[in-house]
């Protein structure tokens, strides 16, 4: 090719360049922290839920009864009264919410220096991934009726909020009630507390519905799909709502 030709050929790739400029998306899931896409529909009576799991106490999971927090006398207790409805198979407890921070986000602010930098199933980042948190001793007795990132929905403050199962807990003792960074905040974040690594929730009252054969898709090692995750979550809570007798909203 003549250095002629070339020079015009040169001339014609920029001025496509110019033309049409490179756009890069970044994927909506990793880069928005708004506690809306892992939220509950609005559709769902959020309280006549919460009211069916505190009143769901006479199928007791056997050698699931676990510390809220090391050194004290606070037991919670894990019960299977769903797991054997004709839509759903969930286990649920009612706990506190201590904030998780492994992963990515392994030295937020107000962690205590125990964090670590994976969580049990890859790295996920603590600031953009909601999960919830279940003893290790736990996890292992339910094989595979509790696969890893099983989907949670999470009620908190009168709200519902669905979170993946993104982390044990493995400590001595073994404790039960905690949620990642984010998770934390949708819940509990106002403008007189704002959660933090060493800033969770203490009260009792967060109650956690797990559904441990769901696993939404689109979970990488340190992100996940949260409209995959919210669209899963509204599936199987609107069957358990069914399963339940319970009714939902007038839109």
């Amino acid at each position: 090719m003549s250095s002629r030709l070339l020079s015009l050929y040169a001339l014609a790739l920029a001025s496509v360049a110019l033309a049409a400029p490179l756009v890069y998306h970044t994927p909506r899931s990793t880069s928005s922290s708004s506690y809306d896409e892992f939220a509950a529909d609005s559709s769902l009576d959020v309280s006549a839920i919460y009211d069916a799991a505190k009143q769901a106490t006479k199928k007791q999971i056997p050698g699931a009864s676990y510390l809220t927090d090391p050194g004290s006398n606070d037991y919670v207790q894990i019960y299977q009264d769903w797991s054997d409805l004709p839509q759903v198979s969930a286990f649920h407890f009612i706990a506190d919410m201590d904030i998780d921070c492994d992963g990515v986000d392994w030295n937020c602010k107000g962690n205590t220096g125990d964090g670590q930098k994976e969580t049990s199933f890859g790295a996920l980042d603590a600031s953009k991934v909601p999960w919830y948190v279940i003893p290790q001793s736990f996890a292992d007795k339910q094989g595979n009726s509790l696969k890893p990132n099983a989907l949670g929905a999470i009620i908190c403050n009168g709200k519902m909020f669905y979170a993946i199962f993104g982390d044990s807990n493995g400590a001595t003792p073994q404790v039960i009630g905690e949620g990642s960074l984010l998770l934390g905040q949708a819940c509990f974040n106002t403008d007189s507390l704002q959660v933090s690594g060493g800033n969770g929730h203490d009260q009792k009252d967060v109650a956690y519905i797990v559904f441990g054969n769901e696993v939404p898709t689109g979970v990488g090692k340190n992100t996940i799909d949260l409209a995959a995750l919210k669209e899963l979550g509204d599936k199987q809570v609107h069957l358990l709502v069914q399963d339940l007798g319970l009714s939902t909203k007038s839109q």
